[in-house]
């Protein structure tokens, strides 16, 4: 039986889904059963799943097909898939999840690259349209990231507890090759498309810059999407990176373990070998070292030897070192200017808005010398939830212990 579903059919979000609740076993289990299902197939299916005996399978085949819950594989074939969308949904329902391929990860990155060309083509035309349509192009494909990345990030995980939990009589052999998959398959090669100077790094330099200049240059209105975007993407960088190593910090020991494993079960599997072929009387001797025939050269006198004992013997006892457990009375200099630096978000809050950010730091701190006004200068500006702008005006000297230092106006606000 064969049902066809109009290519832009319109499907009832409510009739949907109170099919779905109505209906869970059987979704899971043609989930479960994965390619390919045949009509068949899915009618056995409902007969089992079916609670309501009321209901007649073939109403339910029906509605399958009419929520497009079920599509042919091909048109005019008499074999159905699941949907895609459906599919994965039941996937995240469930918490199972799909690892994403390197290679779809440097697909994002391929969208991210045309989409900054766009994008900077939009900002020398200053076309709005263009620049808001790129923006929307780069925030889908940095989100479909992110997602892939945890998804892929909960797959090895999983793999590491079943590993850990699985009491299934699997082989040495068998646990070896599994994890060595996806130590070779996920792991590495993420790591080398996410790492610092890896190709995911790069595009999002060139993004961050692009950004800055659209709200720097352009007339693009929507700052408060440039700095959720901007935000997002220093976070996205960070976390790439975070996820793939704790990732190789999991799975790294039960490689070496079953790679070391792998290794002693083989060559044992080949000495047996050995001992089946040739038998008990030559089994394992061609690798034995003949002691008898050992010669020695160079041989130590016995006056060499007597020196060297009497050198030993005779060495005057030294005292053993004293350690020192106290300790140091004070903190270090580096860990109080990074205690002033942490705490330095906090102090400001209470002064907001700033209109001189310079001239603040010297006023409440002017026993500071230039280093560390300038790093309590960056750590201010570029902290999440500040905001600091450069005024343009003329550009005047502040002092500091050292020295004095000349810039421009910086006011500072909540982001």
């Amino acid at each position: 039986m064969r049902y066809r579903i109009g290519k832009y059919m319109r499907i009832n979000p409510q009739t949907f889904f109170k099919f779905c609740a109505e209906h869970t076993q059987l979704l899971r289990a043609i989930s479960e059963h994965g390619g390919e299902i045949s009509y068949a197939e899915t009618m056995q299916l409902i007969r089992a799943k079916l609670s309501d005996v009321s209901n007649l399978p073939q109403n339910t085949w029906r509605r399958l097909c009419e929520l497009q819950i079920l599509i042919p594989a091909e048109p005019g074939s008499e074999f159905f898939l699941m949907a895609e969308p459906v599919a994965r949904l039941l996937t995240y329902l469930s918490n199972d999840a799909n690892p994403a391929t390197p290679e779809m990860i440097r697909g994002y990155v391929s969208s991210l690259e045309t989409a900054d060309k766009q994008l900077t083509g939009a900002l020398a035309k200053e076309d709005i349209e263009g620049i808001k349509l790129a923006f929307d192009e780069i925030s889908q494909t940095l989100r479909r990231i992110y997602a892939d990345l945890n998804e892929t990030q909960q797959a090895i995980l999983a793999e590491v507890a079943r590993y850990k939990t699985e009491r299934a009589r699997v082989s040495v052999r068998d646990k070896y090759r599994r994890i060595l998959h996806w130590m070779k398959r996920y792991v590495e090669p993420m790591i080398d498309i996410v790492r610092a100077d890896g190709p995911l790094r790069a595009t999002f330099d060139e993004t961050e810059q692009l950004i800055h200049r659209a709200r720097e240059e352009s007339v693009y209105y929507d700052h408060p999407t440039l700095v959720r975007n901007l935000r997002f993407l220093r976070f996205l960088g960070d976390h790439a990176l975070r996820v793939f190593t704790q990732c190789r910090r999991e799975i790294q020991p039960l490689y070496e373990s079953l790679r070391r494993s792998s290794s002693i079960a083989e060559g044992a599997a080949h000495a047996l070998e050995q001992l089946r072929a040739d038998g008990l009387p030559k089994w394992g001797t061609e690798n034995l070292i003949g002691i008898a025939v050992w010669r020695f050269q160079n041989v130590p006198s016995d006056a060499a030897i007597a020196l060297v004992l009497r050198n030993v013997l005779g060495h005057p006892p030294e005292p053993p070192p004293v350690i020192e457990l106290a300790g140091e009375q004070h903190d270090p200099a580096a860990l109080r200017r990074l205690r002033w630096l942490d705490s330095l978000p906090a102090r400001v809050r209470e002064f907001l808005p700033v209109p001189d950010l310079l001239g603040w730091l010297v006023e409440q701190y002017p026993d500071r010398d230039t280093s560390e006004m300038l790093a309590g200068l960056s750590e201010l500006v570029f902290h999440d939830e500040l905001h600091a702008d450069f005024i343009d005006r003329q550009p005047r000297a502040y002092p500091a212990t050292d020295g004095e230092i000349t810039a421009v106006l910086i006011s500072l606000s909540l982001a």
